[in-house]
């Protein structure tokens, strides 16, 4: 059962004869006993083992230390039911980062503030955390603003302070708008999905410039065989004359068709195009000469006047030079966006990565670090596209994509997530405030202010209980293999910024202190820099290293680091509901695709052992040398009482 689940095979698997057939060649026993499962006891077992280890994840959840971080977002299954996944992240009780379903409810109901609200919020009470509830990492939709309204408003706290924004979304909003220029959303809406483009779309993508342009005619090279195999021919023969063996055993490229407006698939296109520029050149001509002959009058030597020259071969579909030029500087452009959200789409958690190196992707102090490295990036472009010979889909374009980051940075400041991230990251503290805001001082004392109050309300007098570490704090640097990776160790070594004066606590906002009061553990931190901080890549290690001496202030870190920069979570959530609901499981219950899922997110964080009650109830300790032949077969007969016993249970639920 727990392969069914972790695999999302179908409950069909379990009466697979084949894999009966295993199961009796490697126990005779469970024919006999005729002891398979069938599909309806899986779907039963499934039910009930998600009763049952539920209070488990409830205690583990109640147990944390700090607060409970929620992100949800909704997506429509292939059976046509309106989902939203809710994701939780927390810390266990050893402090080490966590992540897990929460719940998978239907919404049924228009999908207002208030309908969405209902919906977490019961989820939520269901496990018992509401007042362990944290900060949400959400996507930039209207409704969700009502939701957390009313989320705030029944927790207790100010909905929109307790709101972070998906950084991955707002790339995509400015990527759109740099690709596409002014309102994409209704260019999006104008366009069918069909895979063949009709001739109004192909006159809306035309008129979007060199990408829209490029679009056109992947997509008519992809609805073509003909084209198709041109393509492939004209590479073909380019390698074959190549007196190099490597170049020789190559393969002929395809090109990419992106998904309508999905910006990532853009920059693939546009990447493979480029590659394939030359064969495309050749392509075209030789497509439009077979044409040629083959509706050129025989008697005239004229071409006929009821021919229709191809698409592809009309001179305004045609890409230019300076087409091309401009999609090789998007292409680069994008691949600043790429490396971004790459960097910022995991999951925050330190694990061993596939060359050796121990680290972490997506982490909340990176987010204002990125609006910085991208927004410099599009001035840098701003400057160069001034005097470019075509500023109509380039320069414009350039000024959009940056205008649609300003107004998300430029709105940080509703909630202290991000101040609170970076300024208790050891290795940047405010010193990269100081060195990057330099100019803008009031931004420095807004950033300052928000996160001494935070400090002073929710964590300066609070009680804790120190719990057992874990691992120590990692400082063993890599290669970093993007930009956006460099400029964040660039900003590491500012020795200047460690040298900024501390922060003092605003008078309007200090306790009054009292003997008997802790001290204020993060004016003391704030002075405590050494030169090693620089070399510290875990915070969160820093800080459990660190919860002795600062135990308010560790708490305090320990819960703003572990914020999620992007709901990329519940788009992983989603992916794995799409293999479950395949066209073949279309009859597949609400209930049951989100028990699945959650069951599943328990078993991959360990948080449950396991699913399968046939190895669970009994442990036997065999030790064969030590046996007699009459234990032997007692043993046996216990293990053929049981295995009757689990039989007659299997029938009973049929």
């Amino acid at each position: 059962m727990e392969w069914i689940v972790e695999a999302n095979l179908s409950f069909e698997t379990a009466e697979h004869d084949k894999l009966r057939k295993i199961f009796a060649y490697l126990n005779p026993c469970v024919k006999l006993c005729d002891a398979n499962l069938s599909a309806t006891s899986i779907r039963r077992k499934i039910v009930a083992s998600y009763e049952q280890h539920k209070t488990k994840v409830m205690e583990v959840l109640q147990s944390s230390p700090g607060l409970i971080h929620v992100s949800f977002d909704g997506w429509r299954s292939g059976n046509r039911h309106a989902l939203y996944g809710i994701m939780c992240f927390f810390q266990d009780e050893k402090n080490k980062p966590r992540k897990i379903v929460l719940g998978v409810p239907e919404v049924s109901t228009r999908h207002s503030g208030t309908n969405i609200a209902a919906e977490v919020l019961e989820i939520i009470d269901s496990y018992g955390i509401k007042n362990k509830i944290g900060y949400f990492t959400l996507d930039n939709a209207e409704n969700n603003d009502s939701a957390m309204a009313v989320i705030g408003g029944e927790l207790g706290f100010d909905g929109r302070k307790r709101r972070g924004r998906c950084f991955g979304h707002i790339l995509n909003l400015s990527a759109k708008a740099l690709l596409f220029g002014s309102n994409p959303e209704a260019f999006e809406n104008q366009l069918s999905g069909a895979a063949a483009l009709s001739e109004t779309e192909h006159d809306l993508w035309r008129r979007r410039g060199p990408v829209g342009k490029l679009h056109n005619l992947v997509v008519d090279i992809d609805r073509s065989d003909v084209l198709s195999y041109l393509l492939r021919g004209v590479q073909q023969a380019d390698m074959d004359q190549s007196i190099d063996p490597r170049v020789r055993a190559r393969k002929p490229l395809n090109i990419v068709v992106d998904n309508d407006t999905r910006w990532l698939s853009q920059l693939y296109m546009i990447r493979r195009a480029i590659k394939l520029r030359p064969f495309l050149d050749v392509m075209i001509l030789k497509h439009k000469q077979a044409w040629e002959q083959d509706n050129r009058s025989k008697r005239t030597g004229l071409m006929r006047r009821s021919a229709v020259q191809p698409r592809i071969c009309l001179s305004e579909n045609q890409l230019s030079n300076k087409d091309w030029d401009v999609l090789e500087h998007l292409a680069t452009i994008l691949g600043f966006y790429e490396v971004t959200v790459k960097t910022l789409e995991g999951d925050g958690i330190q694990r061993k990565r596939k060359r050796g190196w121990v680290g972490s992707y997506g982490n909340i102090w990176d987010v204002i670090q990125g609006f910085e490295f991208l927004m410099a990036k599009l001035e840098e472009y701003k400057a160069f596209a001034a005097d470019y010979p075509d500023p109509e889909h380039f320069r414009i374009n350039i000024n959009l994509g940056w205008q649609k980051l300003n107004k998300y940075y430029t709105i940080l400041d509703e909630t202290p997530i991000y101040y609170v991230a970076l300024a208790l990251h050891p290795a940047y503290r405010w010193g990269w405030f100081e060195e990057h805001w330099g100019k803008h001082p009031d931004w420095i004392a807004t950033a300052k202010e928000m996160v001494q109050e935070v400090w002073e309300t929710e964590y300066r007098n609070l009680e804790v209980v120190l719990s057992p570490g874990n691992e120590p704090v990692a400082k063993r640097r890599r290669k970093y293999q993007n930009a956006f990776e460099e400029y964040c160790e660039q900003s590491r070594y500012e020795p200047s910024s460690r040298l900024s004066t501390p922060t003092t606590t605003p008078a309007r906002m200090r306790s009054s202190a009292t003997p008997e009061s802790p001290r204020d553990e993060y004016e003391a931190w704030q002075q405590s820099w050494v030169p090693t901080d620089t070399d510290i890549r875990d915070p969160i290690a820093y800080w459990q290293d660190n919860r002795a001496q600062y135990p308010r202030l560790s708490r305090m870190a320990l819960d703003f680091l572990t914020i999620q920069p992007m709901s990329a979570e519940c788009e992983r959530l989603f992916s794995a509901a799409g293999r479950l609901v395949t066209p073949l499981r279309s009859r597949l219950e609400v209930d049951i695709i989100g028990m699945c899922l959650v069951l599943r997110s328990w078993i991959q964080a360990k948080i449950i052992d396991g699913l399968d009650p046939l190895f669970v109830p009994t442990q036997i300790k065999v030790e064969s040398s030590a046996r007699s032949e009459a234990g032997a077969r007692e043993s046996m007969a216990s293990f053929l009482g049981r295995a009757r016993e689990l039989a007659e249970e299997e029938k009973g639920w049929e």
